[in-house]
């Protein structure tokens, strides 16, 4: 009978051996699936952004800005398209807040383009933030140089 009793608790201790093991197999899984999307969504937006960061600088000529509204237009018209104007489209605006568009670069002149000084993340449609929440580029802000 003892015998028998200590068989009994030594298959217990092996069965609970058996879940702890595979419980910590599953949430190893699962961290690592979580680990695995996190990086893919930093190159997305890394992808996404790095076209447009290429044009950052403070004497950046007038036709290298026309580029970036060449780029700047078709990622619009693509966001657009798909109806995800939410977290894709770019705004450009002067130093003051107001809209600057292809016609006002002139290409014998020099520009500064960057990001907003406020280097926030929102989903408002309106420019303003640096970025949207998902981290795309939202607003850049180009500046004459005198």
């Amino acid at each position: 009978m003892e015998n028998a009793s200590k068989a009994l608790i030594i298959a217990g201790a092996i069965l609970v051996s058996i879940l702890i093991v595979g419980l910590g197999v599953i949430i190893y899984n699962n961290v690592q699936d979580v680990a695995t999307s996190g990086t893919l969504d930093t190159q997305q937006i890394s992808a996404h952004n790095s076209p447009f960061q290429g044009y950052f600088g403070d004497y950046v000529s007038g036709s290298n800005v026309k580029g970036l509204f060449t780029q700047i237009q078709a990622n619009n018209n693509a966001a657009n398209a798909n109806g995800e104007k939410i977290g894709n489209y770019i705004y450009v605006i002067d130093s003051s807040n107001q809209p600057v568009t292809s016609s006002d670069i002139l290409t014998g002149r020099t520009y500064n383009v960057d990001l907003p000084a406020t280097e926030g993340y929102t989903d408002t449609d309106a420019a303003g933030e640096a970025y949207w929440k998902n981290g795309y580029i939202k607003t850049i802000v180009i500046q004459v140089n005198s």
